[in-house]
């Protein structure tokens, strides 16, 4: 292979990997030491466990095929037009699976064809399902999803601008905390977990209550002080009270985890900002909604400014039941008017009519997500009506990223911030705030690997390699399973030869996690730059079986297997 067929390869492998892999494996410990599980709750509260064990937050996961909300198979198959796909998903048996083709075209000789089981489910189904599959305890991201409204199947949420199949987005503990509880990964790895990757579907009873072990055994032995030990979020103080709901319902315009600590290292009775920091804009974002805006959105509007910490989110919502259908308006209708009378309403009596005196259809109009397709949620800012239509304001055109609700934030939580925000609107005004502030923070903390990490791919970009490769090698050496960190190393070191030393960095970096397509492609490369041409198509064809529509792959396994072809005549 020519060195420019080398280069060429190197930089489209690059491309694809800082596409696929912008968020790194959560930082922190599990905590499980003291959880018993929800059901070890029956026996004293099973009014509030029945009736909680109905709610969305409650079957918010599990395994595909359980519980009570079956899909509908009606509108099963879509076709994505910018990479070319066709999708179906089909029920056999008691399995799920979803299958996908691409046909040959002009562009690529050769067709795309393959299935994966359906193993999870994400999502309650009140908006919509996503879904897992598992390769060998190795959780990944199906690409397709069950939206509710529609009754029909289409791409997942981040999937609409690929431009290929995409099946190794990995599912790391930051995705799925905020749906599952108890979960089981494997240390040191971006996306395996045990046997079963969760030990409870939903967010469960000690997610809000706190680890329940030591309170059972008081209440066991009869000893009438065992209420002090299990949080009663009602009676913590509000920052304290208020962390509970946020530690799934606020995301901000990014979270970043404190050093050391992660979402999974937070009980209930903690400050939530004690463990990770989310950010929002200084100036208010009025385009939408977000899926986990709720939290933000209620402490903008003018009823949250207005009461202040006496208002919160389970002065609307009880955390154990939800009123049903038929009786949505007038239960939420008698929570406004908790504080407001009916001679409050200025709206025009006609409008009043129309929406049957429905506070929420008029000041917490639902509104399609920004970051969900096919689905749309409740604007939480109440915004006030005029002519029937929430006001918006224009946003200002300078802004900064602030911890939300005041919190303080360090150096290396507002760098890693601003470089996420960079990343997801490719400005380079904020790639240059992160790259600052991130100086910063490495003089402060020269051990933390997400700074060394995330400042070696800020060199990188400006064209200083060998300041990178040095930062990556110290993420690396601080922490192995700094996955971008491993791959990015590996290609600065094959590009100056040292073809050993990649080879053990990337082969290291794919027990973390196997579907790694830029690592696979890299290993052939080097492999065959070696002079190990079978090694090379091994590393290839493993590459398809995780990522079969990878053109990087097929275009080398094709000039691999002439160029074989013809020495062998």
């Amino acid at each position: 292979m020519k060195t420019s067929a080398l280069q060429r390869l190197f930089l489209i492998a690059t491309l694809l990997f800082f596409l696929s892999v912008r968020l790194a494996p959560a930082e922190g410990n599990v905590q499980t030491d003291g959880y018993v599980g929800s059901s070890a709750c029956v026996a004293c509260h099973s009014s509030i466990y029945k009736s909680y064990s109905a709610t969305p937050m409650a079957l918010s996961s599990g395994k595909v095929g359980t519980g009570a909300f079956q899909e509908s198979f009606a509108a099963s198959k879509f076709f994505h037009s910018r990479s070319g796909a066709h999708y179906r998903v089909f029920k056999e048996q008691n399995d799920y699976y979803f299958e996908f083709i691409r046909e040959a075209s002009q562009t690529s000789s050769h067709e795309i064809r393959g299935r994966r089981r359906l193993d999870y489910f994400i999502g309650s189904g009140a908006v919509g399902r996503s879904y897992l599959f598992s390769l060998d305890r190795f959780l990944f991201q199906a690409p397709v999803s069950y939206y509710s409204m529609p009754g029909r199947w289409n791409l997942s949420p981040g999937y609409e601008q690929d431009e290929q199949i995409n099946l190794t987005r990995p599912m790391e503990t930051g995705c799925l905390e905020c749906h599952a509880s108890r979960l089981q990964p494997v240390a040191a790895t971006q996306n395996r977990y045990g046997e079963v990757p969760f030990l409870e579907g939903g967010i469960s009873c000690e997610r809000c209550h706190g680890p329940g072990r030591r309170h059972l055994a008081k209440m066991s032995s009869g000893q009438i002080d065992g209420s002090r030990e299990i949080v009663n979020p009602a009676k913590l103080e509000p920052l304290r009270r208020d962390s509970v709901c946020a530690q799934c319902h606020l995301t901000g315009e990014a979270r970043i985890a404190k050093a050391g600590r992660s979402l999974l290292t937070f009980q209930p009775g903690e400050l939530l900002s004690d463990h990770v920091v989310s950010f929002v804009w200084s100036s208010r974002n009025e385009r939408g909604v977000k899926v986990t805006s709720h939290f933000e959105k209620l402490w903008q509007s003018a009823c949250k400014k207005a009461s202040g910490e006496r208002l919160s989110c389970v002065s609307c919502h009880s955390p154990h039941t939800v009123p049903a259908e038929t009786e949505r308006k007038e239960y939420f209708r008698q929570k406004c008017l908790a504080c407001h009378q009916n001679s409050d309403c200025k709206q025009r009596i006609e409008l009043r009519v129309e929406k049957g005196n429905d506070c929420v259809a008029c000041h917490m109009p639902k509104s399609q997500a920004l970051d969900v397709g096919h689905a749309v949620f409740t604007d939480h800012s109440i915004p006030r009506l005029t002519s029937g239509k929430p006001q918006r304001k224009t946003e200002a055109t300078e802004r900064s990223l602030i911890p939300f609700g005041g919190g303080v934030a360090e150096t290396r939580d507002l760098g890693l911030a601003y470089a996420e925000a960079a990343v997801q609107e490719q400005n380079d005004a904020y790639y240059t705030r992160a790259f600052e502030l991130l100086k910063k923070a490495e003089a402060e903390r020269p051990g933390d690997a997400r700074v060394l990490e995330q400042l070696a791919f800020l060199y990188d970009r400006l064209g200083d390699e060998n300041k990178a490769m040095a930062l990556y090698d110290r993420a690396v050496r601080a922490n192995p399973a700094r996955i971008a960190a491993a791959v990015n190393l590996g290609t600065l070191l094959a590009r100056r030869n040292r073809f050993q030393e990649a080879i053990r960095i990337w082969e290291d970096a794919l027990s973390r996690n196997p579907g790694l397509e830029t690592a696979r492609v890299y290993l052939a490369i080097v492999y065959l730059q070696s002079g190990d041409s079978t090694a090379a198509e091994a590393a290839l064809l493993k590459a398809l079986e995780h990522s079969p529509d990878s053109q990087p792959a097929h275009k080398f396994l094709l000039d691999l297997r002439k160029k074989k072809s013809q020495l062998s005549k």
